[in-house]
């Protein structure tokens, strides 16, 4: 069984902020707009930039499938949840039919992956995303898949929910398929599919930029900008440095990346890039990542061009800092959102409550409930209720 939890949750000032967003997160049954402005982080790039492996030690050790082909081709999106009751499951979103005409969104659980090791979980995931390119399969237990898939890419998504005790907080991210060069039709959705995701306020941009290639190349500098011109919510994520560290000599390479790193240059993003030393071959699958990481930032470090570049730039835990920050100012942005719906709701409960009878004691707060308590039969309207506990959150959180 995998355990899986986000090195996110152990970030510093973490709880600063988490439980006030717990107790509003309750509050989904009459506030539909939670999810939508609750912030979400996205990674996109390339294809094979490694983007999952990134994702993958976001989530504390997720198996989304890779490959050097291309190997997501569907948005995963990845849901950890506060529970009290453990459960790992994958589920499938479907918003569109094979001829990429829209249809009524609809979740259809897939796999119960709670007990399931990780090479069996990324086989889930594969099978998963297979049924959501081939949205016609309407009987997932007892229709096979075919030999050619429908869509080569979908809007369709497959969905990873993590759930427990464990959790210390709820946490959106989501992998989105790689942008490729090979088939036009292909590259404009992508690039269409990765421009929807990262478009709004309360999204965290990651875009992956692979070490090995030219980053005046690769759409993911230009894709962050379009939708983030001022860099506010905008990370970057270098990837594939092992392979750089081999080349000491090509000091032109080094330090086009040292710049980009530092947030400096024609590619400059105002959070600046971090370093990620992700597992690169079959070989080092039973290797510690984090110990690999250490040796490519010491081999670069070595490296005069490196030697200006601050350390709080290399490795996960300094990049999980940066994003468990940005996650707090998403989070602030969208309490005026939040804030203003409870008000709305306040005004609409007090109002109700204005139009019942007082009783002797002029409370009609105490008189109303008590008489819900005393008469189970006298009904209590979804609303009346939803008001109730939006004052409730209210007065206690947001006066």
């Amino acid at each position: 069984m995998v355990q899986l939890n986000s090195p996110l949750t152990k970030t510093p000032k973490t709880r600063e902020y988490i439980d006030i967003f717990c107790e509003i997160k309750k509050l989904e049954t009459f506030y539909h707009g939670f999810e939508e402005n609750a912030p979400t982080i996205v990674v996109f790039g390339d294809q094979s930039s490694g983007k999952s492996s990134v994702l993958q030690r976001l989530t504390g050790g997720l198996s989304l499938p890779r490959g050097s082909t291309k190997s997501t081709v569907a948005p995963f999106k990845i849901r950890m949840l506060q529970r009290e009751e453990p459960l790992h499951k994958i589920s499938l979103r479907y918003i569109e039919d094979k001829n990429r005409k829209p249809v009524t969104p609809r979740e259809v659980d897939f796999a119960i992956i709670t007990d399931l090791d990780e090479e069996d979980i990324e086989l889930k995931l594969r099978d998963a995303q297979r049924y959501v390119q081939n949205p016609s399969i309407t009987d997932i237990e007892n229709t096979r898949l075919p030999d050619s898939d429908e869509l080569a890419y979908t809007k369709n998504a497959v969905c990873v929910t993590i759930s427990g005790p464990g959790q210390t907080y709820n946490l959106s991210m989501v992998d989105l398929p790689g942008v490729t060069r090979s088939d036009e039709d292909n590259e404009v959705f992508v690039l269409s599919l990765v421009k929807e995701y990262i478009k709004k306020e309360t999204t965290i941009l990651v875009p992956v930029f692979q070490a090995t290639s030219d980053i005046a190349t690769q759409c993911a500098y230009r894709l962050a900008r379009e939708a983030d011109p001022d860099g506010q919510r905008t990370v970057g994520v270098l990837t594939k440095m092992d392979r750089i560290v081999d080349y000491p000599c090509d000091d032109e390479k080094h330090l086009e990346l040292a710049t980009l790193v530092k947030g400096q240059g024609e590619h400059q993003l105002v959070n600046g890039s971090y370093v990620i030393r992700n597992l690169s071959s079959v070989s080092e699958i039973h290797e510690d990542p984090e110990e690999l990481e250490k040796e490519t930032i010491r081999k670069l470090k070595q490296h005069i061009i490196w030697e200006d570049v601050p350390f709080d730039r290399f490795g996960l835990q300094n990049l999980t800092m940066k994003l468990s920050y940005l996650q707090r100012k998403a989070h602030k942005r969208s309490l005026p959102k939040v804030r203003s719906f409870l008000e709305d709701r306040r005004s609409e409960f007090q109002e109700k409550l204005n139009e019942l009878p007082l009783p002797s004691d002029g409370n009609p707060m105490i008189h109303y409930l008590s008489s819900i308590i005393m008469n189970t039969q006298i009904p209590l309207p979804a609303a009346i209720m939803g008001t109730m506990i939006c004052m409730y959150f209210y007065n206690v959180f947001l006066v």
